[in-house]
């Protein structure tokens, strides 16, 4: 069974003129890729509607058997709390504590303020060095401790699908190759993952096959 299948799928940057046009791409269960461009743009367009942060202008986009309605949001916040992406429109609630943003998801669906994180979370705080700051805004914290607090929210939902756009941008975070072993866990036992990086040795270690963009 495909977990993402696009049909003719348009999608449009009004801010960088980039535009992909009557796409057509498919992961399964247990696929893994690269995805390979001359233009960089191209690609982050790619990641950004597979994560339904950016709209489609036509086409139908179809995550495991439900096909989207980006017509009603309340409708998406399941299917989003289905896919973890890390990129750079992936950010921080600003005016809550690393702690809060990695409960956000969790006391949404719970309907509840009353839980702690569990002890899977708080050991990948500990291997990014964020224990001590749980309690900090992202305006106290460092560019890689931002990134590392996204990276912990993002694959410790219950995903059914992994983004992941530029994870170099964590190499020098103490916790970068206890990610990346991380994450050749998750590819290992079937998670789909969709990788844009320049680095060969990564791609070559976390994907099976690369996606050519037109």
């Amino acid at each position: 069974m495909n977990i993402v299948t696009l049909e003719n799928y348009t999608l449009q940057d009004a801010t960088k003129g980039r535009r992909l046009q009557n796409f057509n791409f498919s992961l399964a269960a247990g696929d893994t890729c690269a995805i390979d461009t001359d233009h960089a743009d191209d690609a982050r367009l790619l990641a950004g509607g597979l994560a339904t942060l950016i709209y489609p202008t036509s086409g139908t986009y179809t995550f495991r058997e439900t096909t989207l309605d980006f017509g009603n949001y309340h409708n998406l916040l399941d299917i989003k709390r289905q896919i973890g992406y890390f990129g750079p429109q992936a950010a921080l609630v600003s005016n809550m504590t690393v702690r809060q943003n990695l409960m956000l998801t969790r006391a949404f669906f719970d309907n509840r303020l009353d839980l702690d994180l569990h002890d899977d979370v708080k050991d990948l705080c500990a291997e990014f060095q964020l224990t001590e700051k749980l309690d900090l805004r992202p305006t106290a914290l460092s560019t890689l401790d931002i990134r590392a607090a996204i990276i912990i929210r993002e694959i410790s939902k219950p995903v059914q699908l992994f983004i992941m756009d530029s994870p170099e941008a964590l190499i020098g975070q103490p916790g970068f190759k206890f990610l990346v072993i991380k994450l050749e866990q998750m590819t290992a036992a079937g998670l789909p993952l969709v990788l844009l990086c320049e680095n060969n040795e990564l791609r070559a270690r976390l994907t099976k096959r690369t996606v050519r963009l037109p």
